[in-house]
């Protein structure tokens, strides 16, 4: 377990960095933390740090997004607005979760049930003067 200071957004952007190297296909991250801790940007400068040049987006609305790099394929995930686990079945989650893709899921706590266990856990906090992000490997 690793925690990281994240108040800048260069801080979040090298923290970022240096996951993108620690990672592998068929990993599945959960991201953990409240509305606005930065749980997408971070998704956003990992991916920019694999090497995805496309514009990466909020699943919020899409609930998934799919990106490839030259060495990874990756789902975007955001679960918040999903009602009920059983709808990730509707969405294909068997076929999303693969050896081949790597796989970042906000809110996992709305899929459970459902999602299998993660490699890697991603806790974002806030106290009152910094953000802090611990990373755990599983």
């Amino acid at each position: 377990m690793n925690t990281y200071d994240v108040s800048s957004l260069t801080q979040l952007a090298q923290v970022a960095q240096q996951f993108a190297e620690q990672i592998k296909p068929g990993d599945l991250i959960f991201l953990n933390g409240d509305l606005g801790m930065g749980k997408t940007t971070f998704t956003q400068f990992l991916l920019k740090a694999a090497g995805i040049s496309d514009h990466i987006k909020s699943p919020t609305y899409t609930l998934f997004e799919q990106y490839q790099s030259p060495a990874f394929s990756f789902v975007h995930m955001d679960l918040y607005r999903l009602s009920d686990p059983e709808e990730l079945y509707f969405l294909g989650i068997e076929d999303l979760l693969n050896q081949e893709n790597t796989t970042l899921i906000e809110w996992p706590e709305k899929g459970a049930g459902v999602l299998p266990d993660p490699d890697w856990q991603l806790t974002f906090q806030s106290n009152k003067n910094n953000r802090t992000l611990t990373i755990t490997s599983n």
